[in-house]
This record gives structure tokens, C-alpha cells and sequence, in this order.
């Protein structure tokens, strides 16, 4: 049991999108009274058969998927939306099936959790553009609500922008593939369910990445 809700543990960490190394991570953990009482509301959850032991094995194989995703990531890899999104799908399945006393509860310690997380550093290399756009489409799929289909085409068209921006051989056919994808992912955004401030700073990417198409990328208030 002790494993098992330390998985939970890294569960919400992964969530957060905290980028510090694992062992950092685990010691915030250990000195955070609201991941502290989040762990002891599981175990009542268990208790309460709320929650089974199975499932919480699941929760812990999604959350070791979200870990190694995390640490496989390469510049310039191809972009791989559909592994976290499948896994954190996976997790809140199996945390929508908790009773809901005890689902309320725990759902009012994840938000103590995350109220309680530190504010990241300053990075001294600030991405650039692309980089940010990446991170904010991401973001707004964790933190979201697409559909599957919406997850796979905002992965492609990430993946098109990249070979767009390195296809410096052939610039007319670059910036119509550039255009394309952005207009794909503005439509995604626009479209399916996110949070507002994840819309938002999604087009403000699209609207600083480079050339604009069909007359600019609209900016929702």
C-alpha cells in the first residue's frame, strides 16, 4: 500500500508539470502537508471501498508511463502527444468511479496540492517560439478536456510545423505547410474543451511563431 500511494504521490507531481529531478520532487512531497493528507484521504478511500487495490496498481502504470514520457524527452524529437494524454485518461477513468463523498474530497486535496506548489525558477535559456507553443499545447491537453481525435491532429500538426520550419530548402512549400498547421491547431483550440487561459496562450503562440495566414490567427477574450 505504502508503494502504491507514493505513486499517487508522483501522480500529482507529473501533473503539476514540475520539472525539477525526481528526488527533488519526492522531497517536496515529504515536506507537503497537503500530498500528505491527499495520501491519508486514499487510504480511507480504500478502506471505504472506494477505490480497489487494482486500480490503484493502474493509477501507478500510468503514472510510471508519465515518468519515463517525461524522461525520454529530446529536442527535436517527434512530437507524442496520444502516450500522456491516453495515460492521464486512464487516471481520471479510474478516479471518476470513486464514490463520490470520497472523490470530492479527494479531488478538494489535489487542488490543495497544487496550490501548494512552489513557483518554478526563471530558466536562463527562455524557449524559443516553437518551444513554447510544444509546452502550451501540452499543457492545454493535461489540463483539458479533447477528444482523441482532437489530441492526434493537434500532435500532427505539431510535428508538421516542425519539418515545416527546418524545410529551409524549399521555402514556398515551408511556409504553405506552416500556415496549414497553424490553422489546423487554432481550429483544434478553438473548438474543443479547454481552459480559457490555455486557449489563449496557445493563439498568442500561433500569433508569434511567424507569418500569418487567411488574414491573422483570431484572439479570443
Amino acid at each position: 500500500m505504502k508503494n502504491l500511494l507514493r505513486a499517487l504521490s508522483l501522480f500529482i507531481v507529473l501533473l503539476t508539470l514540475h520539472p525539477a529531478p525526481p528526488a527533488m520532487a519526492q522531497d517536496a512531497a515529504a515536506t507537503n502537508p497537503a500530498l500528505e493528507k491527499f495520501k491519508a484521504d486514499m487510504k480511507t478511500a480504500v478502506l471505504n471501498g472506494s477505490i480497489t487495490v487494482d486500480q490503484l496498481k493502474q493509477l501507478q502504470t500510468n503514472a510510471e508511463t508519465l515518468k519515463t514520457f517525461k524522461e525520454n524527452q529530446r529536442p527535436g524529437a517527434p512530437v507524442d502527444l496520444m502516450t500522456p494524454y491516453r495515460a492521464v485518461s486512464n487516471m481520471r477513468g479510474i478516479m471518476a468511479s470513486v464514490k463520490p463523498q470520497d472523490r470530492e474530497i479527494l479531488q478538494e486535496d489535489m487542488q490543495a496540492v497544487l496550490a501548494n506548489k512552489k513557483p518554478q525558477a526563471a530558466s536562463a535559456d527562455p524557449p524559443n517560439a516553437g518551444q513554447k507553443l510544444g509546452k502550451d499545447v501540452f499543457t492545454a491537453v493535461m489540463f483539458g478536456k479533447p477528444t482523441e481525435s482532437q489530441v492526434k491532429q493537434l500532435q500532427d500538426s505539431l510535428n508538421d510545423l516542425q519539418k515545416a520550419k527546418s524545410d529551409s530548402g524549399r521555402p514556398l512549400q515551408a511556409l504553405m505547410g506552416l500556415k496549414k498547421a497553424k490553422g489546423e491547431i487554432e481550429t483544434v483550440m478553438n473548438t474543443g474543451s479547454f481552459r480559457d487561459q490555455d486557449r489563449q496562450a496557445v493563439l498568442d503562440d500561433l500569433n508569434n511563431l511567424g507569418p500569418q495566414g487567411g488574414g491573422g490567427m483570431r484572439r479570443r477574450g
